[in-house]
């Protein structure tokens, strides 16, 4: 995504340097292109997110129903699974709420491009022209930012819970099927477990 930034900021100096209508027209045309392309990158990005999301509650979904059906240290792996699914999600929504905003902007520099394509025709001032430019320069600015948080938040790690003291006579008796693993599950986990069980009946 760099280069597609660098070529918009190269095509905004054009644009502020001095008042040619016609070489202006022309970077803005570039520009368009530009921000359609991002348009299309972040719509296929929304889709590819969408399909990791389906596939990590299908898994959650199949984890729960192994869940019911494990004990002992099994069950403790099935639980850490998954809380890890549901991390996961977590994570993936939050870059799902910043490509939907960057495909909110896309399409409102992609208007003011073309407000500022019809006003140049319609021969407006240099001042005039350079407000709207100015928008779609700011519109720029917060696109880029919010790239960088979609990649800060792909680089998100998150941290594996202390050990804790090994009951070893409790842990017999789960491992032999005597006395059930107490879950582990969160409370906001199994909700969301039993929302996607809700959601897929």
């Amino acid at each position: 995504m760099r280069s597609l930034w660098e070529a918009i900021r190269a095509l905004f100096e054009k644009l502020f340097g001095g008042s040619e209508t016609l070489r202006r027209l022309k970077a803005l045309d570039a520009m368009e292109e530009n921000f359609a392309k991002a348009k299309r990158d972040n719509s296929d990005s929304l889709e590819t997110l969408k399909e990791e999301i389906r596939t990590l509650e299908a898994r959650a979904l199949h984890k729960k129903k192994e869940l019911d059906q494990t004990h002992g240290d099994s069950n403790r792996i099935v639980v850490g699974e998954i809380e890890r699914i549901f991390r996961e999600l977590d994570r993936l929504r939050g870059r799902e709420t910043v490509i939907s905003a960057n495909l909110d902007r896309v399409g409102i520099a992609l208007a003011k491009i073309g407000e500022a394509k019809a006003a140049l025709r319609a021969g407006v001032t240099d001042e005039q022209f350079d407000d709207i430019a100015l928008e779609v320069q700011e519109l720029f600015g917060q696109l880029r930012e919010s790239d960088r948080a979609a990649r800060d938040l792909e680089k998100e790690q998150y941290e594996v819970r202390d050990a804790s003291r090994v009951e070893v006579e409790q842990r017999m008796a789960e491992v032999q099927g005597v006395e059930p693993a107490p879950v582990a599950l969160t409370a906001e986990t199994q909700k969301r477990l039993k929302q996607l069980e809700t959601e897929e009946a």
